[in-house]
């Protein structure tokens, strides 16, 4: 850590000494700590896309804009199969989402098992991400990765609509409907409605990889007569995707397009029908302020495996409240949030047989209880250009699985509960004006999701540990003239790490890996060279390596950690032509990957190249987007989405498309 020390203070003086414009703060204003800030005065790596980042190429899902941010792997193992890596994570994630607390509009949609299906949500659903790197558990409970937060704006374009296809059966379509238009309810403070379809298909790029999807969306926001302002979303998903599975070496290299032996015989996929409904109120009296969210949710879940296959039926309700205090003090000012967020979960979940792709013989049944509850504190000052944080949450976790049928004669209740977890954060950050420079500590943890404790092959994994680990950061994050930049380096220290393995079968099977230690560098750079040509550069380094781990009489310590690529780089280039024609040309290189303990099996390093060109004018009263454009238009061969440490058959690889175009036009009245 002393060397990044030093190489922070040097970057960070030359800047300062070099800088002879005035700072002018970013247009991203920030949440994530409660602090309502630009992103140059908040002592975190915090990163954000917009619509425009999010709608750069087809918007069919969030990997492309995702996977521009530094520390950040967004991988999808299948259309619709999304898989995403902070600083790491993706060692306990074989698939979903993990290790990372999620939040759409407010509601959390993380389930307070800890797992995250980010696929019920279409691109047209999110507006905004705003992504914590490194943990915030001391306001958002468990998880060692980070915090993600998605958002849309009700006060938008009126109406819009999108339609797009492409290479392998591709296609979309989409459509936005606002009342009253544009902002006039903003103004005139009544009610505002909003209602977003959309439906998006493929073929797949490999045998047995079709997906289905459609959302309907309808928000509304409205304040009432006692000064509060209201809001309520409602999203419905049917989902529905193939999965391939994983291949093997020789598979890989004979036929990329081909599923697992098998999959297709059993119809091997995920169906969904999802419903999740939050209300939200906010309100400031004096010196108070509060948000509220309370939601409910419930899906059915249809899932056949190769070798077996499983039915679940999900309720869950919770809600979140956060207070705000400021108290002006002299030349300081003190702000206090407490607050708490609490989960409740209900699942009714069989195990059949897989015959053919229909259930057959039922293995096992349960019914499952999960609750969290968080209950958080946090205090920042102001002194002057010093700006100093300190958070506390306290979290509980606990499982109830009554196992009330097993083929074996098994029966029985199965409790896990994880009490009284402490989790501390403090910060302090030096604001320049033009720059600023922060460092941060903060302590996290992550218990076994209910994925992790039950898994799918029935067996209850009461021996594994909850993670723990303590984050060190430093940073430094500004403006000079036209550049804007982000730079961090961490340590994480992480114990009782959670890794993934799987038996004969290929189920996927959870164990602790000791400890892990966890450096990185990560940065991020965009240089608006002209108002016709803006550049964007991302660099990531990740030394990440077990601790003390020894299994099965092997001895892995020191090895590197399966699953993440030692440097990553992205660079990103969008120019605007008179007459309203544009072009985006983005590259992402990839190092190579260890896939599993013992560093003997590599994902080969990997350059992604994608392209869109359009134009953007009237036509008429309307205004249109027409484009054209391609993926991994260098052809070039990649597994993106690796499956790490499998026991038998060394089914590691999950092949990408390779080259594939798409066209599409976005029309907004």
């Amino acid at each position: 850590m002393f060397r990044y020390l030093v190489l922070l203070v040097l970057l960070t003086q030359r800047m300062a000494a070099q800088s002879d414009t005035l700072y002018t703060l970013p247009d991203a204003t920030v949440v994530g700590f409660r602090d309502q800030l630009p992103v140059q005065r908040v002592a975190a790596s915090i990163s954000t896309l917009d619509r425009t980042e999010l709608r750069q190429f087809p918007a069919n899902d969030l990997l492309p804009a995702m996977n521009r941010l530094p520390g950040v792997r967004f991988e999808e193992r299948a259309p619709g199969s999304y898989r995403i890596s902070v600083r790491g994570s993706t060692l306990r994630s074989p698939f979903g989402v993990r290790n990372i607390k999620v939040y759409w509009n407010g509601i959390p949609i993380t389930e307070p098992g800890g797992d995250t299906q980010l696929n019920f949500l279409d691109i047209s659903n999110i507006d905004r991400v705003e992504l914590i790197r490194g943990p915030a558990s001391s306001l958002y409970g468990a998880g060692t990765a980070g915090t993600l937060m998605l958002s849309t704006d009700t006060l938008g374009s009126p109406v819009s609509t999108e339609i797009s296809g492409g290479s392998f059966g591709f296609f979309r379509a989409g459509a936005q409907v606002q009342w009253p238009a544009g902002k006039a309810a903003q103004v005139t403070g009544g009610a505002q409605y909003q209602l977003r379809v959309a439906h998006q298909q493929t073929d797949g790029y490999r045998e047995h990889s079709s997906l289905r999807r459609q959302t309907v969306q309808a928000s509304t926001r409205w304040s009432s007569a006692s000064g509060r302002d209201w809001s309520l979303h409602a999203l419905y998903t049917r989902l529905g995707y193939d999965l391939p599975g994983g291949l093997n070496a020789e598979q890989y290299a004979d036929d990329l397009r081909q599923a697992r032996p098998g999959s297709e015989e059993t119809n091997a996929s995920i169906n969904y029908d999802n419903l999740l409904l939050g209300l939200t109120q906010n309100w400031t009296k004096g010196r108070w302020t509060n948000s509220t969210t309370l939601y409910g949710t419930g899906f059915y879940f249809d899932h056949p495996f190769n070798f077996d296959y499983k039915r679940e039926t999900n309720l869950g309700v919770g809600g979140r409240t956060a207070f705000d205090y400021t108290l002006p003090l002299n030349s300081s000012v003190l702000k206090l949030t407490l607050g708490a967020e609490d989960q409740l979960q209900y699942r009714m979940a069989n195990n059949f047989g897989n015959d053919a792709g229909q259930p057959s013989e039922l293995n096992f049944s349960d019914e499952v209880l999960s609750k969290q509850r968080v209950v958080f504190l946090q205090a920042s000052q102001n002194f002057a250009d010093w700006r100093f944080t300190a958070g506390v949450s306290l979290n509980n976790l606990s499982y109830r699985v009554d196992r009330t049928f097993d083929s074996d004669g098994n029966t029985g209740i199965t409790e896990s509960d994880i009490r009284g977890v402490v989790s501390p954060r403090i910060s302090a950050l030096r604001d320049f004006g033009r720059w600023s420079v922060y460092g941060s500590i903060s302590s996290g943890f992550s218990p076994p999701t209910l994925d992790e404790f039950r898994t799918n092959e029935g067996s209850i994994n009461t021996a594994l540990r909850p993670e723990r680990g303590i984050t060190y950061e430093l940073g430094t994050k500004g403006r000079r003239g036209p550049l804007t930049y982000d730079l961090s380096l961490f340590y994480l220290r992480l114990d009782e790490t959670i890794s993934t393995y799987s038996d004969e079968r290929g189920t996927t099977l959870f164990r602790n890996a000791g400890n892990t230690d966890q450096r990185g560098l990560e940065l991020a750079l965009d240089y608006a060279v002209r108002s016709w040509l803006d550049l964007y550069a991302s660099y990531t380094y990740h030394d990440f390596s077990y601790g003390n781990y020894s299994r099965a009489g092997e001895d892995y310590s020191g090895n590197r950690l399966p699953g993440t690529a030692p440097h990553t780089v992205n660079l990103e280039a969008r120019l605007a032509f008179p007459a309203g024609f544009y072009l985006v040309l983005t590259e992402n290189y990839t190092d190579a990957i260890p896939l599993n303990d013992a560093n003997v099996v590599y994902g080969d390093a990997y350059h992604l190249v994608r392209g869109r060109a359009g134009w953007r004018g009237r036509l008429g009263r309307t205004s249109a987007d027409l484009y054209f454009g391609g993926s991994n238009l260098l052809d070039a061969r990649m597994s993106f989405g690796n499956d790490l440490n499998p026991q038998f058959g060394g089914r590691y690889y999950q092949p990408a498309p390779g080259r594939n175009w798409f066209i599409g036009i976005a029309v907004t009245p």
